[in-house]
């Protein structure tokens, strides 16, 4: 009986040893699966590097300001000279006054863009073109969805 009791203390201090060993691996190797897993669902993460905003004129305009740049520069040039001289300087102050008008107009339209560059995950680089002010700020961890970036 005091063998099988001495065995059966042995096998049981055997048995702990081995389970107190075997923790750790298994503690180990978890995280190690969890980044893989991770870094396998996350190929569309990136990070900010840098973001630049800028304002974009208007492609077109209506015509209203060159219609009414037009006529204040008509005017103007009228003011100016005699005969010929007052004519000349009525045309060129219309076509001075309708171009003028017209990048006022679409400058009154224009719109903000900002460009944003993301590391990502695999190392490469992406630019992204936003309309609006920056979301987002450098170092910050974003996600690539549908083509548009989303905070991570």
């Amino acid at each position: 009986m005091k063998n099988i009791s001495a065995f059966g203390s042995r096998l049981a201090l055997i048995a702990a040893f081995a389970a107190a060993g075997a923790a750790p691996l298994a503690a180990q190797a978890s995280p190690d699966h969890h980044e893989r897993a991770s870094s396998a669902h996350c190929q569309n993460c990136g990070t900010v590097v840098s973001t630049r905003t800028y304002e974009r004129a208007a492609e077109r305009a209506s015509g209203l300001g060159a219609g009414g740049g037009a006529v204040v520069g008509g005017l103007l040039g009228n003011q100016v000279g005699s005969g010929n001289g007052r004519t000349l300087a009525t045309i060129a102050g219309a076509v001075g006054g309708a171009y003028a008008g017209n990048r006022v107009e679409r400058n009154m339209h224009s719109v903000t863009y900002t460009d944003v560059r993301v590391r990502m995950a695999n190392g490469g680089y992406r630019t992204f073109t936003e309309q609006g002010r920056s979301r987002f700020g450098n170092g910050e961890r974003v996600r690539v969805q549908q083509g548009r970036l989303i905070h991570d």
